[in-house]
């Protein structure tokens, strides 16, 4: 009785214990899950705007996609309010950014043919492979590989159990009649016929995956090259390897912005043009566009180019102000020069930037301060910059009414 006794004992305090580290480890759970749904951007109704956001920006390219980590370049542009949020939280709307509705066809088929492969061969199987697929469409699981690998092996495992299973309960037959000895002409077509086709599609993905090898070593040997450049102190050497970077790899913008700030101004914009071309959406050539403009004599170019870097990146407190004092500093370059009109121009140009900027503002604060990540407000140096550009435009003005 009594090592009966302690053994219940035992196991009751095994018992508590157990109750208390599952207590606590959910407690600590249910605090993070609470700050997220909580916190100043409640996951659920973040991940409504990314998904609404989304759509409008699928609708861009409905069927073939704008390519690959299409959300997270442009996102900037396509969002509504300032969040953060490089990844849009769903595979499925990922896949149809990026490959429109002709990838996420594929992609659903693919799915679908897996869980029927699941289903007939290992339904045991089945309840990973759909908590998968379902998960996947309300966060960003496909971005890593290992999800793709289990999406895979799954199927793989189903069916090496059903042929294990087959292997152990078959019976095995021997054919003694000579006529299944030797295969019929027809059966002899058809199996060259397969092998065709196993030839050709053999040869099509070694010239895909040659393909992808030689862009993949273009783009490694780019970036190899402007890690160089990034370290070299000498700036005719870090020219000289950033040319060379961008001749292995012409379509990375990253490359072309830092180039374009170390030879003069034509050449730095002709050098981002070209670039755009490539990447008509990134956010940092047209942002260096902006100020490469900015820095010229032509309000009318530099507030074009400004428009059209706001477009890319709206909720960029930091990039509208540095807009507005390009135009306050063009119009004194051209007012100290005498060029009276343009100096009035670019003190137009820069009010009018900062009016869209204040009401911008205005229109986020009357909506909260939810969602606001981005901390996009009217920045205190606004203030004076509004006044110097009132000055500038006055000064303008009264010296052209002079003459």
């Amino acid at each position: 009785r009594r090592s009966c006794r302690a053994a219940g004992g035992h196991r009751a305090a095994v018992l508590a214990l157990a109750a208390a580290v599952w207590t606590a480890a959910a407690s600590a759970v249910l605090l993070l899950v609470r700050a997220r749904i909580t916190g100043p951007s409640p996951t659920a109704a973040a991940r409504g705007l990314f998904y609404r956001d989304a759509w409008k920006l699928a609708a861009e390219a409905p069927w073939l996609g704008s390519g690959g980590e299409t959300w997270r370049h442009t996102y900037l542009a396509a969002q509504s309010r300032p969040y953060v949020g490089s990844q849009v939280h769903s595979g499925y709307l990922d896949i149809l950014l990026n490959l429109g509705m002709a990838g996420l066809a594929a992609v659903i088929l693919l799915l679908l043919a897996a869980g029927w492969l699941v289903f007939k061969a290992s339904p045991r199987l089945l309840t990973p492979l759909l908590v998968i697929i379902l998960h996947s469409a309300a966060d960003f699981d496909w971005s890593y590989g290992l999800v793709w690998l289990l999406l895979l092996l799954l199927p793989a495992w189903a069916i090496a159990e059903a042929n294990s299973r087959t292997a152990r309960t078959a019976v095995p037959t021997v054919l003694h009649d000579s006529r299944w000895r030797r295969s019929k002409p027809a059966d002899q077509r058809k199996n060259r016929l397969r092998r065709l086709w196993r030839y050709a599609g053999i040869t099509v993905l070694c010239g895909l995956t040659l393909l992808c090898s030689s862009l993949s070593f273009q783009a490694m040997k780019g970036a190899a090259l402007f890690k160089q450049a990034v370290r070299e102190s000498d700036p005719a050497v870090r020219i000289t390897l950033l040319q060379q970077s961008l001749s292995w790899n012409p379509r990375e913008p990253q490359t072309a912005v830092a180039l374009s700030r170390l030879v003069p101004q034509k050449q730095g914009v002709d050098l981002l043009l070209r670039s755009l071309s490539f990447s008509p959406g990134d956010v940092a050539l047209h942002g260096e566009l902006a100020a490469s403009y900015l820095r010229g004599s032509d309000p009318g170019e530099a507030l074009y180019w400004v428009r059209r870097s706001q477009q890319t990146d709206h909720f960029n407190a930091a990039r509208r102000l540095a807009a507005l004092r390009g135009m306050l500093e063009m119009g004194e370059r051209s007012l100290a020069e005498g060029d009276r009109r343009i100096a009035a121009d670019s003190a137009a140009a820069g009010l009018e930037l900062l009016r869209q900027y204040s009401l911008l503002t205005a229109k986020e604060q009357d909506r909260g301060p939810q969602h606001n990540d981005r901390n996009f407000t009217l920045l205190p140096q606004s203030g004076g910059i509004y006044f110097q550009l009132t000055h500038l435009q006055s000064q303008a003005v009264l010296s052209s009414n002079d003459r």
